[in-house]
């Protein structure tokens, strides 16, 4: 472990870049601003499904080989680099495809919308693993999810910023939504590439590492992971049914600006409100990370997400139209499935860690990232299905359902202590 006086710089390291990147994540890709797109060019449901199936598979499917290329490494920090310098790129990029192609057709605007957005979801799928296992690497215990919690508050600090300032600014523009958007992906890219070079600040230390396995027995390994680690693979269990919970940040804003007729500069609005919830439950978990366990955390963000989608449930009925709360509910919904991304942003490889004990993180990471996005890509697409046929009431209950059998699960399966049968140590953490 690096020692104490590097610490901090270390924190530093991760934690000032989330000032740049959560502008850039407010701007360019947030649920709110897919929808918002969605309006400005004419696409309908399909295109935000697609939008976030092609994401979660860009970031899904590079999981699975991240330990291959990532644990060999003797250094990670620059893999880190390099990694977020190329999401900048992939931003710029963005940008430009946009100016150039979205004003010819509403086919083209979506593609270069999807492609763009799609490629930085790549580089964030290549990355992350890695990021995270370093993070496992330079802090011991709960200050995996201390530093991780810092993180995330100085990237909603930057979200609300960028989204209820520059977002709203920008759509509430009489300019044309080419303009619009082109320039709010050139700010995210250069706001990304800005906030890569900090990762320059970290420390490692060195220590040994596997050699590079072959393909083969690599992906056998992966499936050793799953085998080996019970407590694990329930937890990717609960996890894949609660991350029906993310629907309500792909449609909620969806249904307020198609069905609810609200403007769609208002995105920029539900960005702030979700990154005020974020920021909120990562403050709380970089305050109590050391005296809760990340499973309670999870059931706390859990919970919060079931509240949200019985509220996006609410906004788009008429009932709330009729008493003027949809716009509360809609609100309520955004801050409720910002506390659940703070939860999983600061927790879930924390928690991974906790219940693969005695190795390095990347590969129950990678693992448990793959299940989870293969699952966050298919179920936009299942909801556009319910949308189209039966409205966005019937799939907000569907989504709390699926919320509330995966609290459940994750209560009375996922354990709290678990067993190192490498080293025959054993884990224990108690909660609060």
């Amino acid at each position: 472990m690096p020692s104490q006086s590097n610490a901090l710089r270390n924190t530093l390291a991760y934690a000032v870049p989330e000032l740049f990147w959560g502008m850039a994540w407010a701007l360019a890709v947030d649920g709110p601003m897919v929808a918002a797109y969605r309006d400005a060019f004419g696409g309908g449901p399909s295109f935000v499904a697609v939008t976030w199936l092609v994401g979660s598979l860009a970031i899904g499917l590079p999981s699975l080989l991240s330990a291959l290329w990532v644990e060999p490494m003797k250094h990670k920090r620059a893999f880190v680099f390099w990694g977020h310098i190329a999401g900048g790129i992939a931003l710029l990029a963005a940008a430009g495809a946009i100016y150039l192609w979205a004003g010819s057709s509403t086919t083209a605007a979506c593609v270069a919308y999807i492609l763009g957005t799609g490629s930085f979801f790549l580089s964030i799928g290549i990355l992350m693993p890695g990021w995270l296992a370093l993070v496992g690497e330079l802090f011991q215990g709960g200050m995996q999810s201390r530093v991780l919690g810092i993180t995330f508050v100085s990237n909603k600090l930057a979200a609300i910023f960028g989204g209820q300032l520059i977002a709203q600014a920008v759509l509430g523009t009489a300019w044309t939504p080419t303009d619009q958007w082109s320039l709010m992906f050139l700010i995210a890219g250069a706001a990304a590439l800005v906030g890569s070079f900090p990762f320059l600040w970290l420390v490692e230390v060195p220590r040994p590492r596997p050699p590079r396995m072959r393909l083969g027995p690599y992906f056998r390994s992966l499936l050793d992971v799953l085998r080996e680690l019970p407590a694990l693979r329930r937890f990717i269990v609960s996890d894949v049914l609660g991350i029906a919970l993310m629907l309500v940040l792909t449609y909620a804003a969806d249904a307020a600006i198609r069905d609810g007729g609200f403007p769609r500069k208002l995105a920029g609005h539900w960005v702030a409100v979700g990154a005020g919830g974020m920021l909120a439950m990562s403050a709380l978990v970089a305050i109590r990370a050391r005296h809760v366990h990340p499973r309670t955390w999870f059931l706390c963000g859990t919970a919060a997400g079931i509240v949200a989608a019985l509220a996006a449930a609410y906004g788009s009925t008429n009932v709330a139209d009729r008493w003027g709360g949809a716009h509360l509910g809609y609100d309520v919904a955004a801050a409720g499935v910002g506390v659940y991304m703070g939860v999983r942003a600061s927790c879930h490889a924390p928690l991974v860690m906790r219940l693969s004990p005695g190795r390095d993180g990347t590969a129950p990471i990678g693992v448990s990232m793959a299940c989870i996005m293969l699952m966050q890509g298919g179920a936009p697409v299942i909801g556009a299905l319910v949308i189209a046929y039966a409205g966005y009431l019937p799939l907000f209950l569907g989504v709390a359902v699926c919320g509330t059998i995966s609290l459940i699960l994750l209560w009375l399966r996922v354990p709290l202590d678990v067993v190192n049968r490498e080293r025959g140590n054993q884990v224990s953490e108690s909660t609060s």
